[in-house]
Parts: C-alpha cells; structure tokens; sequence
C-alpha cells in the first residue's frame, strides 16, 4: 500500500501522487494529484503563456512541453517521482502518451514511486500522522544508498 488517510478508516490508494494525462481533439492537460489533498498542480495547453508557444495545442510537441512543464513545477514542489496514470494507457500506448512521458522523464521525473514497504512506519502518540523511522542507523544508510543508485542508473 502506498497512501493513507488520516480519518479513523485508515483507507490506503495505491499511490501517493499521481500524474493524470487528459487528451481532448484540441488541448492536452495534466494534473499531479495527491492522493487524499486531491489536485496539486495542473498543466494545460489551454493556459495562454503555453498556447502562444506552440503552433498546435494537441499534437506530440505540446505533449513533450507540457511533460516538461509539469516536471519543472513538480521539481517547485520538492517532488521528483509519482505514479502515472492514463484511463487508455492500459490499452495502448499513443504518441502523444509516449511524448508526454518521455518529458517527464528527461526533466528527471520517475513514473513510479517508491514502495512504502521498504520503511518501517510508526504511527505518532496522536494517533493522527505517521512518520518514517528507521531504527537502525545501518539500514537508514543502505536505504539511502540504493536509492542513490537507482537514481543514478535512471539518469544514465
């Protein structure tokens, strides 16, 4: 499981933020969107700085540019992985999908985050959050340096 709200039911997503891809016949918008606080960020072909840049709103470039976009407000957020997702991505993958994605990830973006499981979790005395602790100081440092090295092998 990856999220987890802070109600008494203790629903968990299987994400905690994502990236919702929309393609219409004339823009293409994405949303990063967190999975209890709902919408973080949007981007849109349809906001006028973006739409005067590009000679059409729809096709792969302004798939590429909004990945891109979004990636760079992402990286305002502190944010450099979340979970993609594309109501048609499970059938096939489009160009325009393929741009977008490859946007993200040349701004250093990873579709896919890191699994909750690896962290031992520990609920605070409130009862209301969870914070990560690591009770060994050796495996806080292994943690770490795999990370490093998957990030490393991603850029390469």
């Amino acid at each position: 499981m990856y999220g987890w709200t802070s109600d008494e039911s203790r629903v968990c997503t299987d994400y905690y933020n994502r990236i919702v891809l929309e393609k219409t016949g004339k823009h293409i918008t994405a949303r990063l969107e967190h999975f209890e606080s709902g919408e973080l960020l949007a981007v849109s072909t349809t906001e006028p700085w973006i739409r005067s840049r590009l000679n059409k709103t729809y096709d792969r470039v302004a798939a590429l540019n909004v990945g891109r976009i979004l990636a760079h407000r992402m990286k305002g957020l502190g944010l450099n992985c979340a979970r993609f997702w594309d109501p048609d991505y499970s059938r096939y993958i489009s160009t325009k999908t393929e741009a977008f994605m490859c946007g993200l990830k040349m701004e250093g973006i990873a579709l896919e985050e890191d699994k909750v499981e690896e962290l031992y979790w520990q609920t605070a005395e409130d009862g209301d959050s969870a914070h990560k602790y690591h009770t060994d100081q050796e495996e806080l440092l292994e943690y770490l340096n795999r990370k490093a090295d998957e990030r490393r092998k991603l850029l390469e």
